[in-house]
């Protein structure tokens, strides 16, 4: 068909998801390594314009809303030069034990580093 399949609009999500962790100076390895795992509650994805393929993919990832037992992040994907928004999205997550996979509360320094991305 020339397009990009839609489940690749969610992947692309997750990429950037990763790379704001990162940007908070806990990369997702490191917050593991803490003890605590981000499960995905909720994802949604509003398509707008198709990508063709092998059109270069500018996602923006921002913190929705931060708190100690959830997050939520939001989602643009744009074309390349960041001046047409193919789609928009976001997503929830319950902050999780590692061990016990029990809902749980983020540390302190966590948080500190995923506030700097709100709105």
């Amino acid at each position: 068909m020339g397009i990009a399949h839609h489940s690749n609009y969610i992947v692309w999500f997750e990429i950037g998801r990763t790379d704001l962790c990162r940007e908070t100076g806990f990369t997702y390895k490191a917050i593991e390594q803490r003890g605590l795992i981000l499960v995905v509650t909720e994802i949604t994805c509003r398509y707008r314009t198709p990508y063709q393929y092998d059109d270069e993919v500018l996602i923006r990832t921002y913190v929705a809303e931060a708190a100690s037992r959830a997050m939520k992040f939001g989602y643009e994907l744009l074309n390349s030069s960041g001046d047409r928004v193919h789609a928009t999205g976001h997503s929830m997550h319950v902050w999780v034990d590692r061990q016990s996979r029990r809902p749980t509360t983020a540390d302190e320094e966590v948080m500190k580093g995923f506030a700097a991305f709100l709105p």
